[in-house]
């Protein structure tokens, strides 16, 4: 019985520190940008059947990004405009929400994105885009903080994992 509870301890850690590493990418400014994402789906040793389904969930995302995007380029502008003239606060403020929503659901497409890539994959391939993952997180925080002392596991994935702990926790003595 303590095998089974260390075995799925270790499950809910691995699958928090997956979901704590996608929501770091995804808070990352540039994550819903394609173009700055470098997780290299074709080194994870893809089937045929997988490349295609990876290729049909990316040309959806590229189809629902390229809807998107140009919307929110085009509210920052007239934000932009507006900030400089006399108008109505309302507006602004209005305008400014219109931009967030649009990018919170830029950033929730790209996560289900994500997540639907990540299930076509088995489990070594999930492991080793895990670690292509960190990797990438690791190599974003050297990019904004050059020269400083990087932990290989970032604060709110810690956090995660010690309440993981809390709820299953790891019995030594057994």
């Amino acid at each position: 019985m303590t095998s089974n509870r260390r075995k799925l301890t270790i499950r809910i850690a691995k699958a928090a520190n997956v979901c704590s590493a996608v929501m770091a990418l995804s808070y990352l400014p540039a994550f819903a940008d394609a173009t700055k994402c470098h997780i290299r789906w074709d080194k994870l040793n893809l089937s045929p059947a997988q490349s295609q389904q990876i290729a049909q969930i990316e040309t959806q995302w590229q189809h629902e990004f390229t809807e998107i995007k140009p919307t929110i380029i085009e509210e920052q502008q007239k934000l932009t405009k507006k900030l400089g003239e006399h108008c109505d606060q309302l507006e602004v403020i209005s305008l400014q929400e219109s931009i967030q929503r649009k990018q919170n659901q830029l950033r929730q497409i790209a996560m289900m994105t994500f997540l639907k890539k990540r299930s076509v994959l088995n489990e070594a391939q999930q492991h080793n885009l895990e670690a292509m993952m960190n990797q990438e997180i690791i190599s974003r925080q050297r990019e904004r903080n050059p020269g400083s002392q990087q932990n290989i596991v970032p604060d709110g994935v810690q956090d995660l994992l010690q309440r993981v702990n809390g709820v299953f926790p790891v019995n030594s003595d057994r």
